[in-house]
């Protein structure tokens, strides 16, 4: 790995080439792979070793099914739990995500499809997604994979709320540089407890390469927020305005960044 590739805490952005998301979480892993990566709201944790190992028998899993760069994967989990592994192993594989609702109305989910035309849904709720079993992913190995993966190549694919817009993709490279100005902003590092809610979801790999633990709150708990700010240390909430309201969290015996994001 090269170390251009690792954003290191509390410095701005260098002036230098613009990366892939996965790298710099790929050498994160490799130094601190003890270090907890997601905290859940039962207090439960992975460590950083263990998220990019499953990551890594994921993406390889998806591989199988086509997934590589230039190509499009559905994603359609609701629990952050399953999110953010998800995501990492589709941009370990070299595609972009595509967020699927299974809630949308049946003739949506099926324009979405045909538009961006995914190799494969990983999910559920949605025709045709498959969730591969801890048999399928334990024949897979746990190392990262190669890809022929540049900042040019796509990370996600958005599409407006109604209507048939068109697919707008975002690039890692552009993906990369929104997250070097945000820690040059913030300065997230480790020991660092993150809780981000109602942002988009590639901001999930700022926290990740920079040794910060992300702190995981399922859907049915948006109103527990200052519970789980006390109760799993969280050091830092990121939120965008119109969905932190009226949360905002008590004040406890340790300070609590909030960074607004945006609606």
């Amino acid at each position: 790995m090269d170390p251009a590739d690792v954003l290191t805490p509390g410095t701005a952005p260098a002036k230098r080439p613009p990366t892939t998301v996965v790298g710099p979480v790929e050498a994160q892993a490799a130094r601190t792979p003890g270090a907890p990566a997601l905290v859940f709201a039962d207090g439960a944790q992975v460590s950083y070793g263990e998220l990019n190992a499953g990551a890594n028998r994921l993406a390889r899993h998806l591989a199988g099914l086509g997934a590589r760069p230039g190509t499009v994967v559905g994603l359609a989990l609701a629990r952050p739990a399953d999110v953010v592994p998800a995501l990492l192993a589709i941009a370990k594989s070299g595609a972009a995500y595509l967020p699927l609702d299974p809630g949308d109305a049946p003739g949506r989910l099926a324009w979405l499809r045909s538009d961006a035309e995914p190799v494969a849904v990983l999910g559920e709720g949605v025709p045709g997604a498959v969730r591969p079993g801890p048999a399928e992913l334990a024949a897979e190995l746990a190392t990262d994979p190669p890809r022929a993966l540049t900042p040019q190549h796509p990370l996600c694919l958005g599409y407006g709320p109604g209507g048939r817009p068109a697919g707008v993709a975002l690039t890692h490279g552009e993906a990369d540089r929104r997250v070097r100005e945000l820690q040059a902003a913030y300065r997230l590092g480790p020991g660092d407890r993150v809780l981000q809610l109602g942002l988009p979801l590639w901001e999930f790999f700022w926290p990740l390469r920079t040794g910060a633990a992300l702190v995981l709150a399922g859907p049915d708990r948006p109103a527990d927020v200052g519970e789980l700010v006390r109760e799993l240390g969280v050091t830092a909430l990121r939120a965008a305005p119109a969905v932190l309201g009226g949360l905002l969290p008590e004040p406890g015996p340790a300070p609590v960044h909030v960074l607004l994001g945006r609606d």
